[in-house]
């Protein structure tokens, strides 16, 4: 009889241990995600950020989504890009960016021919 209350004892110690680092084991626990949540289908983790940021991956963390900084901001002969965060026009060949004068876009360089 002592033989088999060993066995039990084994057994249900093995099985203890194994509930237990499945309920300590958090795939959340140590990744970072602040202004989200952490969530792991599959043990596998990600950030679900809150409305208005969006997941850095290089930071691995949610940030505050900026609005684009070219909405609503027209370059005529150009696209616009936003290098330092404030709009400014890449013009097209034979024009030029007058900036912030009268136009605030694309305008023709005198002489050149399209």
């Amino acid at each position: 009889m002592k033989g088999y209350l060993v066995i039990a004892v084994v057994i249900a110690t093995l099985c203890l241990s194994t509930v237990q680092s499945q309920i300590s084991r958090d795939p959340c626990k140590y990744f970072p995600c602040e202004n989200g949540q952490c969530v792991a289908p599959n043990d596998v983790p990600r950030c679900e950020c809150f409305t208005g940021y969006i997941y850095n991956p290089v930071l691995q963390t949610c940030v505050l989504l900026l609005p684009d900084p070219c909405a609503g901001f027209s370059c005529g002969n150009g696209v616009c890009i936003a290098p330092n965060g404030r709009p400014i026009c890449e013009c097209d060949p034979g024009f030029k960016f007058d900036a912030g004068r009268t136009f605030n876009k694309c305008v023709r360089i005198p002489g050149s021919e399209v």
